[in-house]
């Protein structure tokens, strides 16, 4: 395995860079100007989602990793907790799980797209201030990371939204099949991680106990967070569909997006990415798990959201 991938493949430039490239210049293709502007008028909404996933979500991942240091003392996984709560929602995962509840797609797919563009910023940003003013002793300033992000993950975003100006009957051809692509960097991306971590392990020392703990950790935080959004929705009397969106919106991390800017900026730290590794699963396993009972929820709600509103008419 060492030799296969750390030889004539240099995964670290055709997986990490030159993939990372390939999948911000199709979520460039993908991403419609349009849906910027449809559910606008809700900025409420989508202002709620964004400081909730890059200021609420942040500090409380702080607590999460300062708890989970007291524990295990393993420093680097810890740093990888407080990155996660750093990164925007997925532009899929929470859609798919919005769509099948029966909440405001419009709402998850613009909150996400919007999410996404700002964690290419904000991210690295909020992780700079976080640590203090480096990148966990790393002797690159913040400029450098700034500019290979620019390079890897902005540019590819701009060139796609200008090949869709441009030429939008290729990129129509093109779109059924940026989701297989995206998918399958994404499995090598997350192979050759796990390979680089497996070897890192030495030096990480990390057990089955401390293992497990991070699963319950990464559990626990994701089900308070469905649970806060909910309370905070009902007690603000947020439609119900709109309800559903925000929830998945605000507690779902983003693989896609994520990855790449946290192997962009701990390059030497694979181990950082293995709370990302382990939240991405996890949320789809939860969302399918929920899905059931929030659909039984949303009908109940949206009948009781009528005849309120009905009332008030």
């Amino acid at each position: 395995m060492k030799i296969f991938f750390l030889g004539p493949l240099k995964p670290e430039l055709t997986i990490k860079s030159l993939g990372t490239i390939i999948i911000f210049l199709l979520n460039g293709c993908s991403i419609r100007s349009e849906e910027l502007y449809e559910t606008i008028l809700q900025y409420r909404t989508h202002l709620f989602i964004q400081i909730f996933s890059f200021l609420v979500c942040p500090i409380l991942f702080t607590i999460l990793s300062t708890i989970y240091r007291f524990l295990t003392y393993q420093y680097q996984l810890s740093i990888g907790i407080k990155a996660l709560g750093t990164l925007p929602s997925p532009v899929s995962t929470a859609a798919f799980v919005v769509r099948a509840i029966g909440g405001n797609e419009a709402i998850a797919m613009l909150n996400s797209t919007i999410g996404s563009l700002l964690g290419t910023l904000v991210t690295p940003i909020l992780l700079y201030i976080m640590l203090g003013g480096s990148f966990s002793g790393e002797t690159k300033s913040f400029l450098h990371v700034l500019i290979s992000l620019s390079s890897t993950i902005l540019i590819p975003l701009g060139i796609g939204q200008l090949a869709r100006i441009y030429f939008p009957l290729f990129i129509n051809r093109m779109n059924p099949y940026s989701n297989t692509i995206n998918n399958w960097i994404l499995l090598l991306n997350i192979y050759t991680t796990f390979c680089q971590t497996f070897k890192q392990r030495g030096s990480m020392n990390i057990t089955l106990i401390n293992f497990f703990i991070l699963v319950i950790t990464i559990f626990s935080i994701q089900m308070f967070l469905i649970f806060l959004l909910f309370s905070t929705c009902r007690q603000m009397h947020v439609r119900p569909s709109d309800t559903i969106a925000i929830i998945f919106c605000g507690s779902q991390k983003s693989l896609t997006t994520g990855m790449p800017i946290l192997q962009m900026i701990f390059p030497e730290n694979t181990s950082i990415t293995i709370p990302l590794l382990i939240y991405h699963p996890m949320q789809i396993i939860i969302g399918n798990y929920l899905t059931p009972k929030f659909q039984r929820w949303l009908k109940d709600a949206k009948y009781e959201w009528h005849h309120r509103i009905s009332g008030r008419v």
